[in-house]
């Protein structure tokens, strides 16, 4: 397993501020076996129970860009799971664990898109 990184796209201590919280995270794909990696990812995180987050699609409907050479996974929290206590420790680790799937399966950085940050 190589090393990694996280870049946000958005200021990560922003977070609260956010209208929504719904996210997409990219992922580097993996060059070799590139299909085969996608659906283990896959079927990982169908296995995994989630604290707050929803993913807003089938997973299985989600497809690699070639132009970017990324797969990115649409995650979101409803306002209501938002507004319980620890919704934000419950996501952090939503997305480590969705970040550590991944990493497992090949996949590398990762690029976490906040579908509603405005600068």
């Amino acid at each position: 397993m190589g090393e990694t990184s996280i870049n946000y796209l958005f200021p990560p201590d922003r977070i609260e501020e956010l209208p929504t919280w719904r996210f997409v995270l990219h992922f580097k794909a993996p060059f070799l076996f590139r299909g085969k990696k996608i659906q283990q990812a896959v079927t990982a995180l169908k296995q995994q129970k989630w604290k707050a987050i929803e993913f807003p699609c089938d997973l299985d409907d989600l497809e690699y860009d070639s132009g970017n050479k990324v797969f990115s996974i649409p995650v979101e929290v409803p306002e209501a799971r938002r507004e319980m206590p620890n919704s934000l420790e419950d996501y952090e680790s939503d997305v480590w664990k969705i970040y550590g799937n991944m990493i497992e399966c090949g996949f590398g950085d990762l690029y976490y898109e906040a579908i509603d940050f405005q600068e």
